[in-house]
C-alpha cells in the first residue's frame, strides 16, 4: 500500500511539473511529463479493490484536482493559439490586399492573362 502511495505522490510531483511547464509554454516538456504521469498512474492504479481505493482515495482526489488543472490551463492554451492563428490569417488577408492594390498581381494572375497561343 506504501508503495502505491508512493507512486501517486510521484505522480502529483509530475503533474506540477507538466502544469509548469504548459504555463510557460513547453508543450513537448508537458507531453513528455504527461505520458510519464500516465505510466506511473496506471502502475498505482492496477488491480486495486476497493479497500485500498478508499485508503487512497485522499491522494486519488488530490490527483483529479491537478487533473483538472492541468486540463484547465491546456485548454487556456488552445484557445490563445486558435486567436493567434485567426489573427495571423487575418493580417496574411490584409497584406495579400495591399500587395494587389499595389500593382503587384501573383504569379498565378499574371500567367492566367497570358497570351497562350503566340
Amino acid at each position: 500500500m506504501a508503495s502505491r502511495r508512493r507512486l501517486l505522490d510521484e505522480a502529483l510531483s509530475i503533474g506540477r511539473k507538466e502544469l509548469g511547464c504548459l504555463a510557460g509554454g513547453d508543450v513537448f516538456g508537458a507531453e513528455r511529463f504527461s505520458r510519464d504521469r500516465e505510466r506511473i498512474l496506471d502502475e498505482a492504479i492496477a488491480d486495486l479493490d476497493s479497500e485500498h481505493l478508499d485508503q487512497l482515495s485522499d491522494v486519488l482526489v488530490e490527483v483529479k484536482s491537478l487533473q483538472d488543472q492541468i486540463t484547465a490551463e491546456a485548454r487556456r492554451l488552445h484557445t490563445s493559439l486558435k486567436q493567434d492563428l485567426a489573427g495571423m490569417r487575418k493580417q496574411t488577408k490584409r497584406f495579400a490586399g495591399y500587395s494587389f492594390g499595389s500593382g503587384n498581381m501573383p504569379r498565378l494572375a499574371k500567367e492566367r492573362f497570358l497570351n497562350k497561343k503566340g
